[in-house]
């Protein structure tokens, strides 16, 4: 339902056609996507509004949501995922201060199951992305939690989502339009999720300094929370010292003794 309607008297020609939709199968979550899931479910409390990525850590963040009460839902996109908080009754938009009792979003992915409880259901609320990602509109539902995945965040907080240094493997999305609604929002907290290592653990996504090339997603002045299976790292307000502190504190164990010598090199002091 919602604004996702073209009168006929738009259009020039129409084709009859009969495919199946595609599909997206569900994720397969591991161990560390699953602590990452519940680190990131502890930052959500009762009668907040989400903004959900796809993939697998956003599917994990959702396993864990089930004791929660009367969520929200204002994303880009969602899937399968929310369906079954849904049908839960964890998911029912009642305390939205936008579009109250309407899970609002812009596109979705997911399985038949998905596409069949969206399909002439008056709670879901289909918008086109620019206003559904427009930070202004983001910020009129208080208590806006945006959780996103990126793949490197350096030290002072400085976020990665797009690039492998110079190999562009994304675009943005609506990532740095999330971002700044949540913290427009009243009480709103902006997340950055993902695991602690890369390339069969060899590679640490926690780093000194972003790659050679490598293009900043969301700058160090926007990012809240940084998640990984290790812990929860709050950077904002924090100073760039204690911002160190605390993303060393959640990286693999593997890789902080490196950067506590990089910390002490830089700030000449110990942690």
């Amino acid at each position: 339902m919602g604004d996702s309607f073209v009168p006929v008297s738009d259009l020039d020609i129409i084709v009859e056609t009969d495919v199946p939709l595609i599909e997206l199968k569900p994720p397969v979550i591991t161990d560390v996507e699953r602590a990452i899931g519940e680190n990131c479910a502890s930052l959500i409390k009762d009668g907040d509004t989400l903004q959900l990525g796809i993939g697998a850590i956003p599917d994990a963040v959702l396993l864990f949501l089930k004791d929660k009460k009367d969520l929200g839902i204002h994303s880009e996109m969602f899937s399968d995922g929310v369906v079954e908080l849904v049908e839960a009754g964890v998911v029912t938009n009642k305390r939205k201060t936008l579009h109250p009792g309407k899970s609002v979003v812009t596109f979705l992915m997911g399985t038949r199951r998905l596409y069949d409880f969206v399909n002439d259901n008056p709670s879901v609320f289909m918008m086109p992305v620019d206003y559904v990602n427009d930070p202004y509109i983001i910020r009129q539902n208080d208590n806006l939690i945006s959780i996103n995945s990126c793949v490197q965040v350096d030290l002072q907080g400085q976020v990665v989502s797009t690039s492998i240094g110079k190999r562009e493997i994304s675009g943005v999305g609506g990532q740095v339009d999330f971002v700044r609604g949540a913290n427009l929002s009243k009480g709103g907290k902006s997340i950055m999720a993902m695991p602690s290592t890369a390339a069969g653990g060899t590679v640490s996504k926690i780093t000194p300094l972003i790659d050679a090339g490598a293009s900043v997603t969301t700058s160090r002045h926007d990012v809240g929370y940084v998640v990984t299976e290790y812990g929860v790292a709050e950077l904002r307000g924090k100073t760039l010292r204690d911002r160190a502190r605390a993303l060393i504190a959640i990286a693999h164990p593997d890789f902080r003794a490196s950067l506590a010598e990089e910390f002490k090199a830089r700030f000449r002091t110990s942690l």
